[in-house]
């Protein structure tokens, strides 16, 4: 947990530094482009998640939750940008037995590509850590995974210079319970507000 704290803490700052050597006055990061500024926001939203595999039946999907925060860093062509982002993510599914309850933290690295001024589609990879589950591996005998790398593609709708609203979705590529073929899969509509 230590180590991904500071992993963020460095993450944040290097952004910080790297903003602060940007040059200003150049042209705005709603209207595209690899010469823009560096910006930052906070993002929040709903979704729905399940599990993908054979090992469960009537798996049930599970509403909930994700806050964090997002940089949009211009990239080498008009309209392309870098998204890195940490996220809070509730996840988990009903799988028969009970509720598996999940709480991630994910970093996702999203290249995001605005095919109009306002349209845009996404896609990166993202590494998720798990902070707290309650599942109890003493009367299972097999764990949860610590660490969920998996994919996310989507696309969004920029309103203006703060607000851009967003869909998603998010399958893993890695297990979610240790010796099974279980894999997360979120569904996800949110915003973000730029600064």
């Amino acid at each position: 947990m230590r180590k991904t704290i500071l992993f963020i803490a460095v993450a944040f700052f290097g952004l910080q530094a790297l903003k602060a050597q940007v040059i200003q006055g150049t042209s705005n990061s709603s209207a595209g482009g690899a010469t823009g500024d560096i910006t930052f926001g906070v993002k929040a939203g709903f979704g729905f998640s399940t599990f993908l595999g054979r090992d469960y039946v009537d798996i049930t999907p599970k509403p909930g939750f994700y806050v964090g925060g997002v940089a949009e860093i211009p990239a080498f062509f008009d309209g392309f940008y870098f998204q890195p982002e940490a996220i809070i993510q509730f996840q988990g599914a009903d799988i028969g037995a009970g509720d598996l309850n999940l709480l991630y933290l994910h970093l996702p690295i999203m290249g995001k590509y605005h095919i109009t001024e306002a349209i845009a589609v996404e896609f990166g990879p993202q590494i998720g850590f798990l902070l707290a589950d309650n599942w109890d591996e003493d009367v299972s005998i097999i764990d949860t995974k610590k660490v969920n790398i998996g994919l996310n593609f989507g696309g969004g709708y920029r309103l203006n210079e703060n607000f851009y609203f967003n869909l998603r979705l998010s399958p893993a590529l890695t297990r979610v319970i240790e010796e099974t073929t279980t894999k997360n899969f979120a569904f996800q509509v949110g915003a973000n507000y730029f600064f």
